[in-house]
């Protein structure tokens, strides 16, 4: 997922920041950070986080001096050709738990240098909970009662569902994408005893789940999802993969929750999917415009639910953390652990 700002108070003050800390080599190298994402303070705060490590920090675009003594690079979309500037740069960590297409771009972040992502366990937690969450919202038709508490009427579920509670193994949840976050999603639903279908691009096995693969099986996957939820990274391939041929493979009344990129949802598709009665709802976490203009119709559409990208966000010490570690292994010549290390060829 991209970056979020963190909390105020996660961010020290440049006062009272330790010295800078010399590399393994004893040279003080320096890092640089920059992000064409988010506010100018969200840069700041991750620029004196690195710095509260004691690491010497050129901020993009205000604080950059001389480059050649930047030798690793804190960034989520960065401008085109910042980063070949830098001649000594030994590898380039993204601020969130993936990169964006554009980041898999040579003029971008130079192809011969390792492009690393956050891995942290607890997004993972995050993100599971948050996928329970929005099951359980439309299984219960959560919405629905809000109305009727909105609306001061007592309903016992004679007119929300009919008298009809729909059981945990009765419901056919379905998981694009089985990754770091996606395979956590699918261990808790399991736990809860959904029905789980799982939609990889590539063959995997997942215990308890029924696996499809490939654009041959999408389509397959999608009849067996009463919800389904998007968890795949964004690639060539799956860029408008929520698109009106895949709404039309979902069983009328299923529900959509699209957490992983905005790219993925063919908006105007959506809207027509929901307005026929075909698809009953959506949770949308991710938008192709973020933040989401105020004319988007999904802001007021009745069965969608919006939210600001908030389901899963990295912990900025946490992040932090990691980044020092792997500088410290990069620049002692030590091997990177493989999980951080993004596949340019796959995209994540």
């Amino acid at each position: 997922m991209p970056p979020h700002e963190p909390p105020a108070e996660a961010a020290p003050g440049r006062e009272g920041s330790p010295s800078p800390a010399p590399g393994p080599s004893g040279a003080h190298s320096e890092v640089l950070i920059s992000t064409t994402f988010g506010p100018r303070d969200f840069l700041e705060r991750w620029a004196e986080a690195l710095r509260a490590h004691g690491l010497v920090v050129q901020a993009w675009p205000d604080a950059v001096g001389d480059l050649s003594r930047v030798e690793f690079a804190v960034t989520f979309d960065p401008p085109p050709g910042l980063l070949a500037r830098c001649p000594n740069l030994k590898a380039i960590h993204s601020m969130g738990a993936g990169v964006s297409p554009g980041m898999l771009g040579g003029d971008v972040c130079p192809a011969h240098l390792p492009l690393l992502r956050v891995v942290d366990p607890l997004m993972a937690q995050r993100m599971a909970t948050f996928v329970l969450w929005a099951v359980i919202n439309c299984q219960r038709k959560c919405d629905e009662y809000l109305a009727a508490q909105q609306a001061q009427s007592w309903d016992q579920g004679k007119a929300v569902e009919s008298y009809r509670q729909v059981d945990n193994g009765e419901l056919r949840v379905g998981v694009m994408g089985a990754g770091h976050l996606g395979s956590a999603a699918i261990d808790l639903l399991l736990k809860c005893g959904y029905s789980v279908n799982a939609w990889t691009r590539t063959p995997r096995a997942l215990p308890g789940a029924a696996c499809f693969h490939g654009r041959p099986q999408l389509h397959r996957f999608a009849e067996r999802c009463d919800v389904v939820v998007c968890l795949v990274p964004l690639t060539p391939e799956t860029s408008g993969i929520l698109d009106a041929a895949f709404f039309a493979c979902l069983p009328r009344g299923a529900i959509l929750v699209s957490l992983s990129r905005g790219q993925h949802l063919v908006e105007p598709d959506l809207l027509a999917a929901l307005d026929s009665g075909h698809l009953a709802g959506a949770v949308l976490d991710v938008f192709r415009q973020e933040p989401l203009p105020p004319d988007s119709p999904l802001w007021r559409h009745p069965k969608v639910r919006v939210f600001p990208h908030a389901s899963c966000t990295p912990d900025m010490p946490r992040a932090v953390a990691q980044m020092v570690r792997l500088r410290e292994l990069l620049l002692a010549g030590k091997p990177l652990p493989p999980e951080v290390v993004v596949d340019r060829q796959r995209g994540y």
